[in-house]
């Protein structure tokens, strides 16, 4: 309905252009993402990732977001070989749905 064709025009047909030292580069079309400094995008991000999180809590990792970054946090304290097996396992899922979500996992914060 009107809805969805409001959502579809928010988030087609964007395009975006570098300029540096009073030059522009040629303009290239924008195929993912949310457009930044909208006051819409944060919730469409939050609703895009809300799967995510579903996904961390099946492992019973607790977990923080802010934006577009995650903490996750395990904690058992008489077994810690169990925390390294549940995170990795927990990472792995992780690994796997942002890949299928057109999303990158930034390794050195892992």
């Amino acid at each position: 309905g009107t809805v969805l064709r409001w959502f579809t025009s928010f988030l087609s047909d964007r395009s975006q252009f570098l300029l540096a030292g009073g030059q522009r580069s040629a303009s290239r079309p924008l195929t993912c993402g949310v457009p930044q400094g909208s006051v819409l995008s944060p919730l469409l991000f939050n609703i895009y990732v809300k799967l995510l999180g579903e996904i961390i809590r099946g492992f019973g990792v607790k977990f923080h977001q802010y934006a577009d970054d995650t903490q996750l946090y395990y904690s058992t304290p008489n077994h810690p070989n169990d925390a390294v097996e549940v995170m990795s396992r927990c990472l792995e899922a992780v690994r796997n749905w942002m890949g299928t979500n057109r999303l990158k996992l930034n390794p050195s914060k892992t």
